[in-house]
Parts: C-alpha cells; structure tokens; sequence
C-alpha cells in the first residue's frame, strides 16, 4: 500500500457506516457533502446526492472538523476516509460576521488521498453560487454546484486519476481562472468588499504554490539543478 493512502483496517462500527456508501463508492471517484456549521441549529447537512442513513455520522464529522483550526481536515475510517474543506461565506447578520460551511469528500481507503488543489478547484465552485443562496440553503444551487463538479469529475468517459499531475495541474489553472472571473465579475457589479478581494487573491497565490510543489514532486531533480 502506498505511503499516500489510508490504512485498512475494518471493525464493526466503521462496516456499518461504510456499507450504505458502498455502491457510491464503487462508482464514483468520491461522495460530496455539504454541511455547514450553523449559529443556532449546530452542524447540519444541506445536501447529499446520495440518501443518508445516518446524518448523525455526518455531524459529528462536522463537529470534528471545527474543533481544528485547520481549514483542511482529514479523518481515516480505516474502510474509507473524509477529507473536509472550510470555507467561510460573508453574512453580516451572523455572529462574527460569516457563515462557515464544510465541502466533504468521502473516498473509499483503496484509493490515495485527493490533493488540495481539487478541493481549491471545487471551492471556487462553491464560490461562484450566489451568496444569498448560500446563505438561505438554497437546494437548487446546491444541486447546480454538484451538477458542476460531477461534470469536471465524474461525467467522462474515462476518469483520470486524482492523483495524477495532469489533473492536478489543470484543477489549478481552474482554480485561479475561476477566481480571477470571480474577481472581475463581483467588481463589475459592486458586489465585492475589500475583505473577499484579498481573500480571493490568496487563494489564487496558494494555488499557484500548490502547482508550484506538485511540479517540484513530479520532476524533483529538475528544482534542485
């Protein structure tokens, strides 16, 4: 097994949480969930395209999560693994001024971890819903967002690996194009605060560092000459 990959070893309380992802997880690279970590109902689910026996476990994934600091969070199963990707949304109304909401992929453990630059792509995604209907749960963009991301990965004819610098690579360039338009088009139209400007401009300059390293791993002794 591969260094990157998620040990396997089942009980029986991590068989009953992953036997009714299984047949997703047979035909999908991934499971996406989004969650968000509400002020007054606690953690909950938005949406899944998949029915959920057990939202509690979903929860509790969320609970985890926002006990880190960190905006990625990784949590192994031993059968499959979460891996968890925070992003704050604007909302003056709320306490501290944002909402905070959870993109979760869950991936069988036979399989590698996803590389941060696909979680950065399908935020940008997220970002490109508009914020009133994030902000009022709206089901119909959420069903848009994954209609997207399952067209990018999981609608083609042959499904690159994740791990594979191509499409690490291309995730990448995705990301900081999609920004860029971000940028130009909430200017345009008035919508952006000085706030998400700098918060958009970072997340492409990490982008740009993260194609940087996958490059650096790829071709090693080219960086050290």
């Amino acid at each position: 097994m591969q260094n990157n990959q998620v040990k396997n070893n089942p009980n029986d309380k991590n068989l009953e949480i992953y036997s009714p992802f299984k047949q997703a997880f047979e035909k999908y690279p991934f499971i996406i969930i989004i969650g968000k970590y509400d002020h007054t109902l606690g953690p909950r689910v938005l949406f899944s395209p998949i029915p959920l026996r057990n939202e509690e476990f979903v929860r509790n994934l969320l609970r985890d999560a926002l006990n880190t600091i960190n905006q990625f969070v990784m949590l192994d199963f031993n059968l499959f693994y979460a891996q968890i990707y925070k992003i704050e949304i604007e909302d003056l109304s709320a306490r501290g001024g944002k909402q905070l909401y959870a993109i979760i992929l869950l991936r069988d453990a036979e399989y590698p971890i996803i590389p941060i630059l696909h979680f950065k792509r399908i935020g940008m995604i997220f970002h490109k819903i508009e914020r009133k209907k994030i902000l009022s749960d709206d089901k119909k963009a959420f069903e848009e967002f994954f209609k997207k991301v399952n067209e990018i990965y999981m609608k083609k004819d042959e499904i690159l690996p994740l791990e594979s610098i191509n499409m690490q690579i291309r995730s990448g360039i995705n990301t900081i194009q999609g920004f860029g338009e971000l940028l130009i088009d909430q200017n345009i139209n008035g919508k952006i605060s000085r706030h998400k400007i700098i918060k958009y401009v970072e997340m492409m300059l990490d982008s740009c560092n993260d194609i940087m390293e996958a490059l650096e791993k790829q071709f090693p002794q080219h960086h050290n000459e």
